[in-house]
């Protein structure tokens, strides 16, 4: 980690310096107007079933400035905000169906999402960015932090980061991650990166990544894409996929596939559940999507994704599935469309899932919308109990262990969603669902409605 703290500081030194520079000396472009925009969404969302109930408040904000200091200072931030309407006293399920991991800490939650100030040249040479981010090139790291990047659009550029990473659930206090990267464009239509990407733990625990990316346009219509990961010594996945449009627009295909393998992951940026899943087994995932035009009214996209699971298939975290699905879409005008979906799931030990949607839609020019849907749901999985009990004091005891037995539940669902734009910075959208599900006497209900306001 000092090796890339040190990296890290000289970057940063070169782009601060670049930043700064005066704007004669880095474009002889026309001044540039400030542009401010910010959105904020409340959402109320009510659900209940029986006796359970469940009400929640939630808000979500985003905003910012750009092109301030003369077109080299970019600002934003975005947040999210979650208030439990019921205040459950409880912690147990027993209580209430509804209770997430929210409601087990506090009926209030306040999280500020991203918060950075982004300084650059007017060429877009270099920037850095300052403040609470995401990292793209480390698996979208969340920290607080800096990150500096050089020349990117160039045929050469270097990049890097440092700082503390973000967590809402765990304690990261004593936590730092950092990582440097090179990018290129090495021949025509073909940009690639390396990163080295580095986490230390409160606890003395490190690991380290070597990632590679490469995107390549083969023609205007087909571009593909690979991706490989070294984590401490030991392959980690590859990656590729391939994209085809179709020049009328007609036809899209996209399909691709990964390959992982058996990993020990020591810090919980790397292996966030491994205490609830275990260690990271080989798997090979593929899919396929294709999207047809079959007329101009009609169409069709059907598709299809596998994973071949290697080492204890028996482990619930490590299994083979086939997923299959399609979608047929009517769209005679622009007001009016409805869809049809399907949705199989096969997975290994017998466990299955069928889905069947639908949904009809009217719009009126980008004013207001109305759709109305159903949805049937049927699942089958296997149940294992292992029951255990004693009467007299524990003189006599029962108990059967490994008992398995086949699970069928199935579910209707009804929903009415409305959409209306009363002005560019006014929209208030409404969703109501009806559930019927075999595993209960009572109906469920769902209802969110939500203002987002424009400023």
């Amino acid at each position: 980690m000092r090796v890339i703290s040190h990296l890290f500081a000289t970057l940063l030194l070169i782009a601060l310096f670049s930043s700064c520079l005066p704007a004669g000396a880095q474009s002889n472009a026309l001044p540039v107007q400030v542009k401010y925009d910010a959105r904020v969404r409340t959402v109320y969302d009510y659900r209940s079933q029986g006796s359970d109930t469940d009400q929640d408040l939630y808000e979500y904000w985003n905003g910012g400035a750009r092109d301030l200091a003369g077109g080299r200072l970019d600002i934003y931030a975005s947040g999210r905000s979650h208030q439990d309407l019921d205040g459950k006293p409880s912690s147990s399920l027993a209580d209430n169906q509804y209770l997430g991991i929210s409601d087990t800490r506090k009926t209030e939650e306040n999280r500020i999402l991203q918060l950075y100030a982004d300084g650059h040249d007017r060429d877009g040479r270099v920037s850095a960015r300052v403040g609470r981010q995401y990292i793209d090139s480390s698996d979208f790291l969340h920290l607080d932090g800096v990150q500096v990047s050089l020349f990117a659009q160039a045929r050469l550029g270097v990049g890097g980061y440092y700082g503390n990473p973000v967590s809402y659930y765990s304690s990261l206090d004593g936590d730092h991650a950092g990582g440097v990267w090179v990018t290129g464009k090495p021949w025509e239509g073909n940009r690639s990166k390396i990163t080295f990407a580095q986490y230390d733990d409160h606890n003395g625990s490190q690991d380290h990544d070597y990632f590679i990316e490469s995107h390549q346009n083969l023609t205007d219509y087909v571009k593909v894409n690979a991706q490989a990961s070294v984590l401490n010594e030991d392959f980690r996945m590859v990656r590729g996929d391939f994209y085809y449009f179709a020049p009328g627009g007609g036809t899209d295909v996209y399909c691709g596939g990964s390959r992982w393998g058996s990993f020990d992951a020591k810090t919980i940026e790397y292996s966030p559940l491994y205490n609830v899943l275990g260690k990271q087994e080989p798997a090979t995932y593929a899919y396929a999507r294709v999207s047809q035009r079959v007329s101009p009214y009609f169409m069709v996209t059907p598709g299809v994704s596998c994973r071949f699971a290697e080492g204890d298939a028996h482990e619930y975290a490590n299994r083979n599935y086939n997923d299959y699905d399609v979608a047929l879409t009517f769209e005679p005008n622009k007001k009016i469309s409805a869809s049809v979906s399907f949705d199989y799931y096969d997975m290994s030990e017998g466990d299955s899932f069928l889905g069947l949607s639908g949904e009809i839609r009217y719009r009126q020019a980008r004013v207001w919308e109305v759709a109305l849907g159903t949805s049937y749901a049927d699942y089958t999985y296997n149940s294992y109990s292992d029951i255990a009990y004693s009467l007299n004091g524990g003189q006599t005891v029962f108990s059967q262990d490994g008992t398995v037995s086949v699970e069928n539940p199935n579910s209707y669902t009804y929903f009415l969603r409305m959409k209306w734009k009363l002005n560019r910075r006014l929209t208030l959208r409404l969703h109501g669902d009806i559930e019927d599900n075999s595993t209960s006497s009572d109906l469920g209900y769902r209802g969110r409605a939500s203002i987002e306001v424009r400023l």
